[in-house]
């Protein structure tokens, strides 16, 4: 049997709330007073749709952190490469400290695609 959905527990809850509601009559007849248990299940449902909200806006966050610290650190990236370029510039492309820089770029390169 599969775990039900946190959809799908949403929606049975809302269902049990409904069903008492519309049998208060004949539970309360039989013995069994729903009001307290209708009270209940409204505010844990409620407590639920609330974290659900943050849950959401958390995600949108991270999501939003994520993009940024990719955009701030491109932009880093691109101004260090500028760098060696205004450096080679400078001293020339065949110079030893430009030859290194280069090196650097290049090696870290390689380091990303192997752990990607």
């Amino acid at each position: 049997m599969a775990k039900m959905t946190e959809s799908g527990k949403r929606d049975f809850v809302s269902q049990m709330i409904t069903i008492l509601q519309q049998n208060t009559t004949l539970l309360t007849d039989s013995g069994f007073d729903p009001t307290a248990k209708i009270a209940q299940l409204q505010t844990e449902l409620s407590a639920a749709d609330e974290a659900e909200g943050r849950q959401i806006d958390a995600k949108a966050a991270a999501k939003a952190a994520t993009k940024e610290a990719s955009q701030t650190l491109k932009t880093a990236y691109d101004d260090g490469s500028a760098s060696v370029e205004i450096i080679a510039g400078f001293l020339g492309k065949d110079h030893p400290l430009v030859q290194e820089l280069r090196k650097l770029r290049k090696v870290n390169s390689k380091t990303e695609k192997v752990s990607e």
